[in-house]
């Protein structure tokens, strides 16, 4: 079978494409036929081996594991001793971010534990672009309170791969939604909902005359002091934290602004690949509440070429890679 791999930390010419052995699944475990994959933010950080604290489970100095992919969506091939629940031929998706990566390959074997049920109303190329972007996005609107009609929600760095599910999310909740990204993506953002689009390049919302009731810092680009500005009173700010710094800034410092300031200042902590998640997230794209965009289709083969589309920023929704 073929995969793709890394042999070092590195940018995207460090990949390469090669044949493998087929995997045998162990006790707990299953080989899964990759329909599709799709590429994340976390794939290319995983590549570069950022942040650097993260090498501490990645591997100091080489990666450990040099499979890539988390997003996977598939066929049960084969399972191991002790697996219950899981049939051959069986329709699953899954986030393996914490399960070994892998999802850019002919096959891969995980823990059967890691497996959602795919809904037989959810395509395989939908379901491949969902499960890592699209549970950041459910779990960050949660963190914030239920979002209620006619709220103002921001959402800062809209066009990448969280953004275009949280844009539409707050939508099916009744929100007046802004979407903040760069001039090109703008139009790709009203076509998913959004009621107001504001270029970055030309508009700071941090220092503009207008109130949110929520932000969503899905860029990373502010520091709390800038964007308390932009909330209105007893408005909520979450970040989606990129920067081990930032991350640090909003945990620690955001509670207290927040109360000095009457709103609601912090980030959360995202558990990946929760079952739960993905049952919510299938029956929002089953519904038409989400549409999953795909920017492009490539084949395992050129996979880096992929990568280096995620990396130029110009995407306009996820980029899948089929085998």
């Amino acid at each position: 079978m073929r995969a793709l791999l890394r042999d070092r930390y590195g940018p995207v010419d460090t990949l390469r494409v090669a044949t493998v052995e087929a995997p045998e699944p162990g006790p707990g475990e299953a080989v899964v036929r990759v329909v599709a994959a799709s590429l994340n933010m976390a794939d290319l950080d995983h590549l570069l081996g950022r942040p650097r604290l993260a090498r501490l489970g990645t591997g100091l100095v080489r990666p450990t594991n040099r499979r890539v992919g988390v997003d996977v969506a598939g066929t049960v091939e084969r399972v191991g001793p002790d697996v219950t629940g899981l049939r051959p031929g069986e329709r699953v998706w899954a986030d393996l971010f914490d399960s070994g990566h892998g999802a850019l390959a002919d096959r891969v074997c995980v823990p059967a534990s890691a497996l959602s049920p795919l809904p037989d109303d959810v395509s395989f190329d939908d379901a491949a672009t969902v499960p890592h972007s699209g549970s950041l996005a459910l779990q960050c609107l949660r963190s914030v309170g239920p979002v209620r009609p006619g709220e103002r929600v921001l959402i800062n760095g809209a066009g990448g791969c969280v953004g275009p599910f949280a844009v539409q999310m707050a939508k099916a909740s009744g929100a007046v939604v802004t979407a903040v990204d760069h001039g090109a993506k703008l139009e790709f953002l009203r076509d998913l909902g959004a009621d107001e689009v504001m270029d970055h390049t030309r508009e700071d919302f941090a220092r503009g005359d207008r109130r949110y009731d929520v932000v969503l810092d899905i860029a990373d680009t502010r520091t709390l002091l800038t964007v308390r500005r932009a909330l209105a009173p007893g408005g909520r700010y979450v970040l989606v934290a990129r920067r081990i710094s930032s991350f640090a800034e909003k945990a620690v410092l955001g509670p207290l602004v927040g109360r000095l300031s009457g709103t609601r200042m912090g980030t959360f902590f995202w558990r990946p690949n929760q079952r739960d998640d993905l049952v919510e997230l299938g029956r929002l794209i089953a519904s038409g509440q989400v549409r999953p965009r795909v920017d492009r289709r490539y084949g395992l083969d050129d996979a880096p070429e992929a990568f280096r589309r995620l990396e130029s920023g110009a995407a306009l929704g996820k980029i899948l890679v089929v085998p």
